[in-house]
């Protein structure tokens, strides 16, 4: 049990959960130039032009201009394999056969998607191997929940040397466990770890991670500015809006 203090706010706490991109890495710094590069390589190899490109970057929820992307879009919030037939459909509704869609996708696009971070990728925010660190040396008990792949976020942990940081992991392609948003996935938190989804914190850039966090009962949301969400969504849902993990300190 501890007393962790957030901006103005103090939670009794025993476990925080947090998300990966755009929580404890810049997200548009990974994902918005993977999903150009994933896109450009798609156009080369399908051939298509300006009206398909605007599609996919609008349906992705991407906008290559301001680097900006949805806080609710699928590049913020579906795991990669999803992803995946989102961008098919596009390709489908532009006049591909499903089954050509399909080979694109697997030639193209997502070998960019999927492909190992580079380290220039991987931008913490903050100070995060210290400061979960710090949790951990006063008895706070941390995890993962991210809707990224395991392997690429076994990649990234391993960049911030982290990855043993993390009591249990939850990502995109696992099967048979929850995934965000489902309140289910903080349930289990709370069952494995044995204590109340009360005493459990959700750390987070998007509405799915925290409001999964309001609907399992957990006891902090904390909004991280600056990842897939403005600031004004993000504080409806938020308890306390940081910048960085830095700013939750032990009271």
């Amino acid at each position: 049990m501890a007393e962790l203090r957030v901006g103005d706010r103090t939670f009794d706490i025993d476990v925080v959960v947090f998300d990966k991109d755009g929580t404890l890495i810049d997200f548009h710094l990974m994902w918005g130039s993977r999903a150009k590069e994933a896109v450009d390589a798609l156009l080369e190899s399908a051939g298509g032009g300006s009206a398909l490109e605007a599609a996919l970057y609008q349906t992705l929820g991407y906008q290559p201009a301001t680097r900006a992307s949805a806080g609710s879009g699928p590049l913020a919030v579906v795991p990669l394999h999803k992803t995946d037939v989102i961008v098919a459909t596009v390709l489908f509704q532009h006049g591909w056969l499903w089954h050509e869609a399909e080979q694109l996708i697997a030639d193209a696009f997502s070998p960019v998607m999927s492909s190992r971070p580079t380290a220039d990728m991987v931008k913490p925010l903050g100070a995060v191997r210290e400061t979960i660190e710090r949790l951990n040396s006063h008895g706070v008990r941390t995890a993962l929940a991210t809707a990224d792949d395991r392997d690429l976020t076994r990649e990234t942990l391993d960049m911030l040397e982290i990855h043993g940081h993390f009591e249990l992991v939850y990502c995109g392609d696992d099967d048979h466990l929850p995934q965000k948003p489902s309140p289910r996935l903080l349930e289990e938190v709370a069952e494995r770890c044995q204590v109340e989804t009360r005493r459990i914190m959700m750390v987070g850039d998007t509405v799915g991670d925290l409001s999964m966090a309001h609907a399992a009962g957990a006891g902090a949301r904390i909004g991280v500015r600056g990842g897939a969400t403005d600031d004004q969504t993000l504080a409806k849902w938020s308890d306390v809006l940081i910048s960085s993990i830095d700013e939750i300190t032990i009271y």
